[in-house]
């Protein structure tokens, strides 16, 4: 009888959109169909309208859906001129949403535009997956068998919490150059910025030696060698003022997993790789749990369009020099290491097959078992 029960709810789910979805455009896509449009969400209580974008693939679906949480706090998407160039429904798109579709995957993604902690974006997460996973079991017939969730910089920090959430809404997690590592590790990356990057700036300290050990310190301090130096600027020269912020309410995370979790991020990462590190060492079970680090690539790889919003903000709102948005678009890529991580985790939770152990690897290179 329950079986039976629970057949009926999906049928009858399956049978109608949902009226959650509202201005929707339906489009071929290359490797699929996309509906998108905005949907109807719940923040403290009140409704709210988020952009969002669902897609199936053309080729017959593999039964899994994957979930993209974008970084930042939504919105639009900047070139280097400061031109809008899309929102962040589809920001995912050249990381993983291109890639999970071609591969047989259902990929669904929404705006958290406004959402500026990781729980209230979590929150948001659930509420947008079920959705999503009623109108893909509509237009297959089927409910999705598993559910993935990808995550980008505060995204990543999203994903980090729904992979320690005991509900096991997700089957696996993927976490790109995430946030929420670990609050000490970043309140003491933090506090030590504010002590040594004054004594660094370029814009007060000009011709520095990569030998100067005021240099080494600051590298020791952020968890990048100096050879980043050029992207130091970016974090360094709001050191004092974040410092001097009180530390989020967001809680800290527990390190306690309940599916398996891979992490891929640059090693010239200053914005959170100390607090990744940090993590790795906290994981538990350290066996549910992979960090790749991917060398000379910083927060955002310079191959992902996202990158332009940073080189923007760089120049016109922090008025760095221009150098800082060069070096962002001049580094190697971490995304093929990225999907190849993607397809490691699917291995591990549909054939068992455990991910290759943390490690650091060259741009382009296979992570190594």
């Amino acid at each position: 009888m329950t079986r039976l029960l629970l057949c009926l709810l999906l049928t009858s789910s399956a049978a109608a959109q949902s009226p959650a979805f509202r201005s929707l455009v339906k489009s071929e896509v290359t490797g699929g169909q996309q509906l998108k449009g905005l949907v109807a969400l719940e923040v403290s209580g009140h409704p709210i309208n988020k952009r969002f974008v669902i897609r199936t693939p053309g080729r017959p679906w593999n039964g899994s859906l994957v979930i993209g949480a974008h970084g930042g706090s939504g919105g639009n998407n900047f070139d280097r001129a400061g031109n809008v160039i899309g929102t962040d429904d589809t920001a995912l798109d050249d990381v993983i949403g291109r890639h999970a579709l071609a591969n047989g995957f259902a990929y669904a993604s929404f705006d958290r535009e406004g959402a500026v902690s990781a729980r209230d974006g979590l929150g948001l997460t659930y509420q947008f997956t079920e959705l999503a996973r009623a109108e893909v079991a509509r237009r297959n017939g089927r409910a999705p068998a598993r559910l993935y969730l990808v995550g980008l910089s505060m995204g990543g920090g999203i994903t980090r919490l729904a992979a320690e959430d005991p509900r096991k809404v997700f089957a696996g997690t993927l976490i790109i150059a995430g946030a929420g590592g670990d609050l000490v590790t970043r309140l003491d990356r933090q506090t030590r910025m504010a002590a040594l990057w004054p004594p660094i700036d370029p814009r007060a300290h000009f011709g520095l030696t990569a030998t100067d050990p005021k240099i080494r310190a600051y590298a020791e301090a952020v968890g990048t060698p100096v050879a980043a130096r050029r992207l130091w600027p970016y974090t360094g020269a709001g050191a004092v003022a974040a410092a001097a912020r009180p530390p989020t309410a967001t809680a800290d995370v527990t390190g306690k997993l309940q599916v398996p979790t891979l992490e891929v991020a640059g090693n010239w990462d200053d914005l959170v790789i100390r607090e990744l590190r940090a993590y790795r060492e906290r994981a538990n079970p350290r066996s549910s749990h992979r960090l790749y680090e991917v060398d000379g690539v910083w927060h955002m790889s310079s191959d992902d369009d996202g990158v332009m919003s940073f080189q923007y903000i760089a120049t016109a709102r922090l008025k760095l020099d221009p150098d800082v948005a060069n070096a962002m678009g001049e580094g190697p890529s971490y995304l093929p290491t990225v999907r190849e991580a993607f397809d490691h985790l699917t291995r591990w939770v549909e054939a068992g097959v455990a991910a290759p152990p943390s490690q650091t690897v060259a741009p382009g290179i296979m992570i190594k078992r």
